[in-house]
């Protein structure tokens, strides 16, 4: 498990959690960190490509880097989203098995009030 230094959530937070939110917690310490390196990396390559000295850059490799950075963010942030719409999908199904569930049972267990007297 992350520590508390790297998380959005402290322990003492999580535990109070239900599983689908702990595991919502998860995914969004995740995302967090992922947003982290990327923007890392933007930095880096905004480093690696400034020009020394002399003006030297490569447009095409810049551009290249920019569009490989730009691609794997994309895809880090559709793949997060898409995790994200799969739990909350589960929440509700889970939700609502839960609600009628419930409610059969109160059903079941209410006294029949209802007499004809006809």
């Amino acid at each position: 498990m992350a520590t508390t230094t790297d998380t959005f959530f402290t322990d003492s937070q999580r535990q109070f959690f239900s599983e689908s939110q702990k595991k919502l917690a998860e995914i969004w310490d995740e995302s967090q960190k992922q947003l982290s390196e990327s923007q890392k990396k933007l930095v880096y390559t905004w480093i690696d490509n400034l020009p020394s000295g002399i003006i030297q850059v490569n447009i095409s490799d810049t551009l290249q880097k920019a569009l490989n950075f730009q691609r794997e963010l994309v895809n880090s942030v559709l793949q997060t989203q898409q995790v994200a719409m799969q739990l909350t999908i589960e929440t509700q199904k889970q939700f609502w098995e839960n609600y009628f569930q419930i409610t059969r049972k109160t059903a079941q267990e209410a006294p029949n009030t209802a007499t004809n007297n006809w």
